[in-house]
């Protein structure tokens, strides 16, 4: 089943059509207390857990959703492992790989001889793991060596894959160095090109692609020391014209702020998660452009003004809109109880359903 979920995920998208569709289904990530995925329908309070290990086995923040698949891994002090799950049949694969290597994210490749790989950003390895999953055998592991400092992100565009390096010390302390960096390392040859983004920090960098255009993510720098925390560079979005290697904008987050978690909507928007400030951490949303990356606004600050049915403020996470403009989001309450929130194109609250504990990331089956 898993191997069917690769080849599927690499193939073509579904038939556009100018009719907004209802997500197939959400899909929220506990990634601490209970690990696992918990899924959920467009409507309704029903849900299914599927279970991916134990806390001292899954510390994932994030996942990776690539048509039916779903790529998760665990830090080097949880094991160095690779999660692959098939969300049709829901169930999971768990893979080791290099240890010491401290992996930050993985995704759906394509070999050059069509075969459906997996690759993974190694950081502690300055490497990308490219993973060769055949069936139940062993998986065999090659690498891509010498892509950045901290690799943390990847992507295959125009015969190469394109690394996003942190630029930090991430071996050690996760101290930053300097800006992210895009490092483009062709499939022939060895002449590499790389992309500094001027003023973005960051030691969770990562990239989502769109076409010709590469929208470049890091959450900021700060130091936590001793509290009050110190902030030392806000997060930044920046959007990259792959074709000709150039940064052509970049937006920084609000001031005070820390974090720059971002999802493209089904709607075309980007969303971006982060906390408001490093003392309270309440979670806010900001809804940008992707032309310009400006934001946009409902309320008289930057970030998404959001309201539960009775007019109160709601803070949250992790947040994407379907093609209709509906806002979910994630919200840990008493006891890390994980709730989905859904709003309304005009940022109301109109559903609330219970997903799981200790949730970290969520997104939407187009």
């Amino acid at each position: 089943m898993l191997t069917t979920a690769l080849v599927g995920a690499c193939g073509s998208d579904n038939p556009t059509t100018t009719t907004p569709q209802p997500p197939r289904g959400i899909l929220v990530l506990d990634g601490f207390i209970q690990p696992g995925l918990t899924f959920l329908g467009d409507t309704g309070t029903a849900s299914t857990k599927l279970a991916l290990g134990p806390s001292t086995e899954f510390d994932a923040g994030g996942f990776t959703l690539e048509r039916d698949t779903v790529l998760a891994v665990s830090s080097r002090g949880a094991g160095d492992l690779l999660y692959i799950t098939d969300v049709r049949a829901s169930t999971f694969r768990r893979l080791q790989l290099p240890p010491r290597s401290n992996p930050s994210r993985a995704r759906l490749f394509r070999g050059s001889n069509g075969q459906s790989l997996i690759a993974a950003a190694l950081r502690d390895s300055s490497a990308i793991a490219l993973v060769a999953v055949t069936g139940a055998g062993t998986p065999a592991i090659t690498r891509i060596p010498n892509a950045g400092l901290c690799p943390t992100d990847m992507f295959q565009y125009d015969n190469a894959t394109w690394v996003v390096d942190a630029n930090a010390n991430c071996k050690a302390n996760y101290a930053v160095q300097g800006d992210v960096r895009l490092i483009r390392i062709p499939n022939t040859g060895t002449t590499r090109d790389t992309i500094n983004v001027t003023g973005m920090r960051g030691s969770g960098a990562s990239a989502l692609v769109i076409g010709d255009v590469a929208y470049l993510s890091a959450g900021g720098d700060a130091s936590f020391a001793s509290f009050p925390y110190t902030l030392l560079a806000t997060g930044s979005v920046a959007r990259i014209d792959l074709r000709n290697r150039r940064v052509q904008l970049t937006r920084q987050m609000p001031a005070g702020s820390y974090g720059a978690g971002t999802k493209l909507g089904l709607d075309g928007f980007l969303y971006v998660s982060l906390y408001e400030n490093l003392s309270a951490f309440a979670g806010r949303i900001l809804k940008v452009r992707a032309d310009d990356l400006s934001f946009v606004t409902n309320g008289a600050t930057p970030f998404l003004d959001l309201k539960s049915a009775a007019g109160a403020a709601v803070n949250c996470g992790s947040g994407q809109a379907d093609a209709f403009g509906r806002l979910h989001c994630i919200q840990n309450g008493t006891g890390s109880v994980t709730s989905l929130v859904v709003f309304s194109p005009a940022f109301q609250e109109v559903r609330r359903v219970l997903a799981g504990q200790g949730g970290v990331d969520m997104a939407l089956r187009p």
